[in-house]
């Protein structure tokens, strides 16, 4: 059969640029749609700077194999659908894209749209999935590459690979974890689709939790509940990325800059913190949590 000619949807993300990676190494890219965050083009227009606009490793990577690339943003839906029709792509992938693809647009391609989504489907649909992942203590991870529907991450799943995730193992770890995972699920799937081998098993909508975008500054640890190894455990994964909001006894921010560890014993009322030397710790159900003071 022909070459399988993908459409490949992505963002500036990591994890789109290793799955442009992968589906370009075998020759599988007829174009890719890169969303383009809408601050950038208004300040390259605004301030009339040649070349203001910065050139992702995504973009990159696909002008320098001599691949399409379509900028997309929240107004020119249109040329981008008219791009693609030139392109005439078999099957449109998405490896992290803030928009719905739309019936429209999936039409274009005979194979459908699929898309490789980083966490155990129908668990944490959603945009922050990785967030998820460690707050709902889960000690298992990985990623899922699924027919996309209108429902937001709720497409058949056509494959899934899990792994145990191990307890404050850097979310940035993961994340690179599951960048390539995902690039090589979502090739396989693609293929699978090509030859008609692909298998197609319904999500259990009983089963699914969401993962939606965290407001900052609102407290998600739950001091009442939670025993001090998982507090550890979810900030030591996510630090620096993110920081609990803390304060003191006289009611001031306790910043910190990472986690360096926790000891069991039973101190003071969950959730308060006391200052030492260097650090802070904090209170919790078992225990306290020993955190780095921020410079």
């Amino acid at each position: 059969m022909p070459a399988l000619r993908i459409a490949l949807f992505g963002t500036a993300s990591r994890f789109s640029l290793l799955a442009l990676q992968e589906l370009a190494a075998h020759g599988l890219v007829a174009a890719v749609v890169l969303w383009q965050p809408t601050y950038n083009l208004l300040r390259a227009s605004v301030l009339r700077i040649p070349g203001l606009r910065r050139m992702s490793s995504f973009e990159r990577l696909a002008r320098e194999r001599s691949i399409p690339v379509v900028l997309a943003t929240r107004s020119n839906q249109a040329a981008v659908t008219d791009r693609l029709r030139m392109a005439r792509p078999d099957l449109i992938c998405v490896a992290i894209y803030p928009r719905r693809i739309s019936p429209e647009l999936i039409d274009l391609a005979p194979l459908g749209a699929i898309n490789v989504h980083p966490s155990l489907l129908p668990r944490h649909r959603g945009p922050l999935p990785l967030f998820w992942t460690y707050h709902a203590d889960d000690r298992t991870a990985g990623v899922t590459v699924h027919y996309i529907s209108q429902i937001l991450d709720a497409g058949d799943i056509i494959m899934q690979e899990g792994f145990p995730l191990l307890r404050g193992y850097p979310s940035v770890k993961l994340d690179e974890d599951l960048a390539k995972r995902g690039a090589l699920l979502l090739r396989s799937a693609a293929e699978a689709l090509a030859h008609g081998q692909a298998s197609r098993t319904g999500q259990d909508a009983r089963a699914a939790t969401y993962a939606p975008l965290v407001r900052p500054g609102i407290p998600m640890v739950r001091f009442g509940e939670w025993d001090v190894e998982r507090v550890w455990h979810f900030l030591a994964a996510l630090s620096p990325r993110y920081c609990e909001p803390l304060t003191d006894n006289r009611g001031h921010s306790a910043l910190y800059r990472g986690v360096t560890g926790f000891e069991r014993g039973h101190f003071a009322t969950p959730g308060t913190i006391e200052a030492v030397d260097q650090g802070w710790k904090l209170h919790c159900r078992g225990g306290t949590v020993l955190l780095a003071k921020a410079a």
